[in-house]
């Protein structure tokens, strides 16, 4: 059952890549889907090499961590909340970042309890709530530092 879901995560996640990504700008939905990415593998790793949660079933077994996870969903998820909030004021990236991490933190959950595809070793619902919270604002903040600086640069070689 648990290989089932991971190729359904997998066909979904290319399937909501495709539609992320259809829609311009494509540079900046690119950029912070590679900048999730990068951030949650690193992460991610020293999540599961500090024994706080483990992976037992997995699409590619030779990693420990969850490769699916880490590359494309939650980096998928990143960039679904960057289209969101594109235009939004800093009170409403908070406001849609906990909705984005708490769907995601329930959905953890009933894997969690449901499935060998997440188990919980020295961590709780409360630290992918957390963990996840931070991570959508930190991207997001990265994105409009990104996009303020290239506007500045923008502006001054314009004038």
């Amino acid at each position: 059952m648990e290989m089932v879901l991971l190729w359904l995560f997998f066909i979904s996640g290319l399937i909501l890549l495709y539609i992320a990504l259809k829609k311009p700008p494509l540079r900046s939905w690119l950029l912070c889907l590679l900048t999730a990415a990068f951030f949650t593998t690193f992460l991610g790793d020293l999540v599961v090499k500090y024994n706080l949660l483990s992976y037992p079933v997995q699409l590619l077994p030779k990693f420990q961590s969850s490769v699916l996870y880490e590359y494309l969903l939650l980096p998928l998820m990143c960039v679904f909340f960057y289209q969101t909030s594109y235009h939004k004021n800093v009170l409403n990236w908070c406001w849609q970042a906990l909705v984005y991490s708490s769907v995601l933190t329930a959905g953890e959950v009933l894997l969690q309890q449901n499935t060998d595809l997440v188990h919980y070793i020295n961590w709780s619902w409360f630290h992918s709530l957390l963990s996840q919270f931070l991570l959508l604002l930190f991207i997001r903040w990265l994105m409009w530092l990104i996009n303020d600086v290239a506007q500045r640069r923008g502006r001054s070689r314009g004038a």
